[in-house]
């Protein structure tokens, strides 16, 4: 069977997180329990590869060095995917007892490493300089990114996000979907090309991969304002190929899903990310 190539993919290893950033778009300003184990996690891209075609996989959070098995999720996955580039992502606030990870990612090669800053830290600070002077970058450009690059190809990105951008009207007591335009939506939306991989299917993103669990947290899940959004399953690596490639076709672009979030007129839902 031919496989299905889809751009990039991303999943979970935490949906807890060590902050609680108002606006995160995986809800992960919520409290969780546990973590997941590299085990099912391999299982389901194990299932996954056996339709899609992926040279781009992004492991995020929550925190990911708040998953005790990161290191085994790293060094998993690239022997299940040895050609594939890995993206992580994390605020670096665990990075001083877990500096190992940088230099793991580093020793496998073909990924990115990404810091998202989100608060002023002075161990944070010094441990994104250490990160410079470890390596011998080079400076690249990268699809409008800048980032710096080794031999290896191990990439060392740096953001600072100056506004966050909540994707429901209200808090989550009180949580509407916001009914917008779509394609205004998507114009804004920060995750026009992150598809998540969770609980074993695929979804435009994160934030509408986890919408009914969060929804049935807060006893929203049978409000018939959300009903048209709920209702969206995702795709599992056992529907009809047609499914599949048609999500696969929409990668990157508009759909009628969008409407739930806000428009870049929504200045209530726009927030300043203040860093304390």
């Amino acid at each position: 069977m031919q496989l299905i190539k889809l751009p990039f993919l991303e999943t979970m290893a935490m949906y807890s997180c060590n902050l609680n950033c108002l606006g995160c778009t995986n809800y992960s300003d919520l409290s969780y329990t546990g973590y997941i184990k590299w085990k099912d996690a391999k299982r389901q891209l194990e299932n996954w590869l056996q339709v899609i075609e992926l040279d781009d996989f992004g492991i995020i959070g929550g925190e990911p060095m708040l998953n005790p098995q990161i290191r085994e999720w790293i060094v998993g996955f690239r022997s299940l995917m040895p050609n594939a580039q890995l993206r992580f992502t994390t605020n670096g606030l665990f990075l001083s007892k877990n500096f190992d990870i940088v230099d793991l990612l580093h020793e496998i090669g073909n990924c990115v490493f990404k810091i998202t800053v989100h608060v002023n830290d002075e161990n944070l600070e010094d441990n994104i300089n250490k990160i410079y002077k470890q390596y011998d970058f080079e400076p690249v450009n990268e699809y409008g990114i800048n980032r710096f690059k080794t031999s290896n190809n191990f990439r060392f990105q740096v953001n600072r996000p100056k506004t966050f951008i909540k994707t429901y009207r209200n808090n989550y007591a009180n949580m509407l979907p916001h009914n917008s335009n779509p394609i205004e939506s998507f114009d804004m939306c920060i995750q026009q090309q992150c598809p998540l991989l969770y609980k074993g299917k695929i979804y435009k993103c994160s934030s509408i991969a986890m919408l009914n669990d969060t929804l049935t947290r807060f006893k929203k899940q049978n409000m018939w304002q959300w009903k048209e959004f709920s209702s969206y399953q995702g795709i599992s690596h056992d529907d009809d190929t047609t499914n599949i490639q048609k999500f696969v076709d929409d990668f990157g672009k508009p759909e009628a899903i969008c409407k739930m979030c806000p428009t870049a007129n929504d200045n209530e839902s726009i927030i300043d990310h203040v860093i304390p």
